[in-house]
């Protein structure tokens, strides 16, 4: 068995000796649908456009897919588990999850946002279960530690279940972050197993570092972390409601009994969070008590990683000379250093990366260099 496998394995018999292992213990019919697609240019050279970041091991020896499978086996079992990606990163991500049926594996003609995604995936819940419920997730995204992070999607799902509503997991800010957009809570309305469940007033796009920090001074303000649940027949009343056209499509793909890349193409290019949850008027948010990270960039292997004692994050095969602060992400082949700090040292077999940690965010910019040069092949 592989290590990757081994691992997955213990942190499943870790769940069952807890007891959390139980999707069938309680009567709401939970679906997880797991976003995986993207374009792998943050995570250049490692990430690719067929080798996202989702498919790679971050934030631990799995693959952050994998680890987001792990942390979803407590709120559903592997034939009700969905995962939409695209076609050129489908076959890689079937091969990462042996443990799904190979149909559970959407493969998107082409990349058409969120509300595309999420209303293909609705289809397929709601054609399973008319009462489906839905718990929708980046797989992307690290979060500690996996039973708080259950239990609350657990109370979301019971509330889903129960009431006509659009619930979004809201996570408390930390600081005046700039690169998250903002939930604005209302009136507490609920509280269902421990969890408060508030009405959402507004949702507030990407601010600038006075208005996060207005936002903050105020209180009430969540980070938008993209999480949803939802019964699906709720969400597709949603879209016939202010998404028209995606219900449109939704019902050609319905009738056709397939996905087709005509129907796919006819999807307008919208996230549900402008689509949908900005239009809706009976949208709640529960309040995170997880830890949570985007993992956006190389930086987050700092924040997510444990450091040896000159403060350095390594994977692979690493010595180093005088060398502080760097991350280093390597293969088999060895990456020497002397002398240097605060750098992002990426290799693989053909491309390598070195870059100061204040400019992790132009690493995208990189792959756009390569792309108007006809490296299509590094990209």
């Amino acid at each position: 068995m592989s290590l990757r496998l081994c691992l997955r394995s213990l942190a499943t018999a870790e769940h069952l000796a807890k007891g959390f292992l139980s999707p069938d213990n309680h009567d709401v019919s939970t679906f997880v649908v797991i976003l995986a697609g993207g374009a792998g240019t943050r995570f250049w050279p490692a990430g690719r456009r067929a080798k996202p970041k989702q498919l790679l091991p971050i934030t631990s020896d799995l693959t952050m897919l994998s680890e987001t499978l792990v942390r979803c086996e407590t709120l559903a079992p592997p034939e009700r588990t969905f995962i939409v990606t695209n076609e050129i990163q489908a076959d890689a991500t079937r091969r990462e999850c042996p443990q799904l049926p190979a149909e559970n594996v959407i493969a998107e003609p082409e990349m058409r946002n969120t509300a595309a995604a999420i209303g293909v995936a609705a289809l397929r819940v709601h054609e399973a279960d008319t009462d489906g419920v839905m718990v929708v997730l980046p797989a992307d995204h690290a979060i500690r530690p996996i039973e708080t992070c259950t239990a609350r999607f657990q109370a979301a799902a019971r509330r889903a279940a129960d009431t006509d509503v659009l619930l979004t997991v809201g996570i408390e800010p930390t600081g005046p972050a700039t690169g998250y957009g903002y939930i604005e809570a209302g009136d507490q309305v609920a509280e269902v197993e421990g969890a408060p469940v508030h009405t959402v007033l507004s949702f507030k796009e990407k601010p600038d570092r006075a208005t996060a920090q207005s936002f903050l001074d105020q209180g009430g303000y969540f980070w938008n972390a993209g999480t949803f649940v939802w019964r699906a027949s709720v969400l597709l009343d949603a879209f016939r409601q202010h998404l028209p056209g995606h219900a449109e499509v939704i019902e050609r793909i319905k009738a056709a009994g397939k996905l087709t890349a005509e129907d796919y193409a006819r999807f307008e290019n919208v996230p549900i969070d402008i689509g949908v949850m900005e239009r809706a008027d009976n949208v709640e948010v529960i309040p995170a008590d997880f830890s949570w990270d985007d993992v956006g960039s190389w930086l987050a292997i700092d924040r997510l990683q444990e450091r040896d004692e000159k403060g350095n994050v390594r994977r692979g095969h690493h010595v180093g000379i005088d060398t502080e602060n760097c991350i280093v992400f390597a293969g088999d082949r060895l990456v020497a250093t002397i002398g240097v700090e605060d750098l992002i040292i990426v290799q693989t077999p053909d491309a390598t990366l070195i870059c100061r940690k204040d400019r992790a965010e132009d690493v995208k910019k990189i792959v756009g260099l390569l792309k108007d040069e006809g490296h299509e092949d590094l990209i």
